[in-house]
């Protein structure tokens, strides 16, 4: 039975890789994210998670184990789910946000934040608990529940030491393939509901970034009562354009008191909109504009 210690942060990991090549053990190096252990042929694990630097520190990344044991169980009852494709969590409608730009009349516009959105969509989608997914809101700051998400997607290295000498690496596409699916269909969720409140309200749309829609401030309840009925909690806050060249958009964040900006091109949502229009069908009803 594997014995297993945290013993720090990834500074000590370091040491502790050197003092076991030094003295020419055997062992095995695992690498996810900020996450390091390392198992010794007598059975046991040590485990390093951070480092001192304060801005890698992650409250709340101690939930990323309890997710997985979760995810084990939901597959156990439910299998694996397909693995969707990739999409872009940030996109523009640009004729609307041009226009605002050229206006000699700026007038704010409404962000409508969804709070803990992938762990919420996580909870929506049962992969996690109720009693998990309050314990994540209680006790772990926005970072640690992406971080708690974001391990589903990754891919873990490997490294095999004999007498102190790295003899073999590999990835664990095993894992990869096991738990990926959960992540990207979160993201897939999450990225139709963009696509549906886009729908709802084309003429009053801006720009989504990541859970954030942006819309006229005359839509904001509209918009906000959407995502609710959807089993979300939301805030929101006003933002002001500044300029747009073609690639990059500028605008002045009220809430954080600072201008913000983003590469935009060739991220146009009417594209993406047309071709979910199309696989849809005739199951979407009439947007409101």
């Amino acid at each position: 039975m594997r014995k297993s210690f945290f013993k720090g942060d990834l500074e000590k990991y370091h040491d502790y890789v050197h003092d076991s090549k030094s003295n020419g053990e055997n062992f095995t190096t695992i690498s996810v994210g900020l996450s390091r252990k390392i198992r010794y042929k007598n059975g046991q694990q040590f485990k390093f998670f951070g480092t001192k630097n304060n801005k890698q520190f992650v409250e709340g990344a101690f939930l990323t184990p309890m997710v997985i044991r979760e995810i084990d169980k939901y597959i156990e009852e439910n299998g694996i789910p397909d693995k969707l494709d990739k999409v872009d969590v940030q996109q523009f409608n640009f004729d609307k946000i041009i226009d605002e730009v050229r206006s000699t009349k700026k007038k704010p516009i409404v962000g409508i934040d969804i709070n803990s959105c992938y762990w919420r969509t996580a909870h929506l989608l049962g992969y996690i608990s109720d009693d998990l997914y309050q314990r994540g809101l209680t006790t772990a700051k926005k970072k640690g529940l992406l971080v708690a998400i974001g391990c589903l997607n990754k891919l873990p290295m490997y490294k095999e030491y004999e007498n102190g000498v790295c003899v073999h690496r590999w990835q664990d596409f095993e894992y990869h393939s096991k738990y990926s699916p959960f992540y990207w269909q979160i993201i897939n969720h999450t990225h139709e509901i963009m696509l549906e409140c886009f729908h709802l309200m084309r003429d009053n749309f801006y720009m989504f970034l990541t859970d954030c829609v942006f819309v006229d401030v005359k839509a904001m309840n509209v918009a906000k009562n959407f995502l609710m009925e959807k089993g979300y909690n939301v805030k929101h806050h006003i933002i002001d354009f500044q300029k747009y060249d073609g690639k990059r958009l500028v605008w002045w964040d009220n809430k954080d008191q600072r201008m913000k900006g983003i590469y935009a091109s060739n991220r146009d949502i009417n594209l993406t909109y047309n071709a979910w229009k199309i696989s849809k069908g005739a199951s979407i009803d009439a947007p409101l504009t």
